[in-house]
C-alpha cells in the first residue's frame, strides 16, 4: 500500500463538499452514487444500511507508525457518506477491541502493507486495493459515458490495477496493460485475456482513456493529452506531469483516498 503523506490529508475532511461538487460536474454522479455503481447496487440500498451500522476506525502504530490526518480524513469520508462513526482512543488491538466493545458493526484499520474494512457482522473483509480499482472504474465509466468496447489502457498491474483491470472487463472495454515488470503484465493480461503493451511513452500517444494505478511520477506528458482525453488516475503520487495535469485536469479523476475509502464502505455494508 502506498504510504500517503499527512499533506494530501490535512484538508480532505474540510473540503468534502467541494471536492463532491466537483465530481459530480465531471461525472453526473456524486461520490457516494460512484461507490454505489462501483459495488452494483442503488444509493437507496445504501441509505437503508447507514441507521443500523456504526463505523469505527482504529489508528495502527505498527510499521512506520501513524500518519498524522490519517485516521480523520477516513472518519471524515465515512461521515460525509452519511454513517455514523468514531474513531477509537486506543491504538492497535486495544483499538480494535474498543471499537468492538463500542458496538461498531464495521471497522476500518490500516497498516504499512494492507488498508481493510471488516464487517463483523458478517465476517467480511474488504481490501482497500480492489475498492479502489472497482470505485475509479465506475467514476471513470461516468466520466466517459460508457466503457463497452472502449479501449482502454491500464498502467500498472499491481492490486490496485488488478482490480481496475476485472472492473473494466466486466463493463466490457477493450483492455490493454502496461507495468515497467513485464511479467506481471504478462500475469495479468493471461488471466484476463488483455493486450499487453511494452512502450509506454510510444502507446501513450495511441490510448485515450487511461486508468494511472502506478505509484511512478511524470509518466504522462503533456505531448500524451488529447482533447477527448478522460484519466483515472489512483496511483499516488499521480502520474501526470504538472502541463499534463493542467491540461486534463477537467477530464481527470484523482484523490488520496476519497473514493476507495467510500467504495470500501460500500462493499463493507452491502456485502459485495
Amino acid at each position: 500500500m502506498t504510504r500517503l503523506s499527512s499533506e494530501l490529508l490535512i484538508n480532505i475532511g474540510k473540503e468534502l463538499n467541494i471536492y463532491d461538487k466537483e465530481l459530480l460536474q465531471k461525472t453526473g454522479y456524486t461520490l457516494r452514487q460512484i461507490a454505489s455503481r462501483a459495488v452494483g447496487v442503488t444509493e437507496a440500498e445504501v441509505c437503508d444500511a447507514i441507521d443500523p451500522t456504526l463505523v469505527a476506525v482504529v489508528p495502527i502504530t505498527s510499521g512506520k507508525g501513524i500518519i498524522e490526518g490519517f485516521t480523520h480524513a477516513v472518519q471524515s469520508i465515512i461521515s460525509y457518506m452519511g454513517f455514523t462513526s468514531f474513531i477509537t482512543h486506543n491504538y492497535d488491538v486495544a483499538g480494535l477491541k474498543e471499537g468492538i466493545k463500542r458496538g461498531a458493526k464495521v471497522i476500518f484499520l490500516a497498516d504499512d502493507n494492507c488498508f481493510i474494512a471488516i464487517n463483523l457482522s458478517y465476517e467480511w473483509i474488504v481490501d482497500n486495493a480492489e475498492a479502489t480499482g472497482r470505485g475509479y472504474v465506475s467514476a471513470l465509466e461516468c466520466l466517459v459515458g460508457g466503457l463497452s468496447n472502449r479501449k482502454v489502457l491500464v498502467i500498472g498491474a499491481g492490486r490496485v490495477g488488478r482490480s481496475a483491470t476485472c472492473a473494466l472487463k466486466k463493463l466490457g472495454a477493450k483492455i490493454a496493460v502496461f507495468d515497467i515488470d513485464q511479467t506481471r503484465a504478462e500475469i495479468l493480461a493471461k488471466e484476463y485475456g488483455t493486450v499487453v503493451e511494452r512502450d509506454l511513452k510510444k502507446v501513450l500517444h495511441q490510448y485515450t482513456i487511461l486508468v494511472d494505478a502506478s505509484p511512478a511520477p511524470e509518466i504522462i506528458d503533456v505531448e500524451h493529452i488529447k482533447s477527448d482525453t478522460a484519466i483515472a488516475a489512483c496511483g499516488i503520487p499521480i502520474g501526470l506531469s504538472n502541463e499534463a495535469y493542467s491540461l486534463v485536469r477537467e477530464r481527470l479523476v484523482h484523490d488520496p483516498l476519497q473514493i476507495g475509502v467510500a467504495t470500501m464502505l460500500v462493499m463493507a455494508v452491502c456485502c459485495r
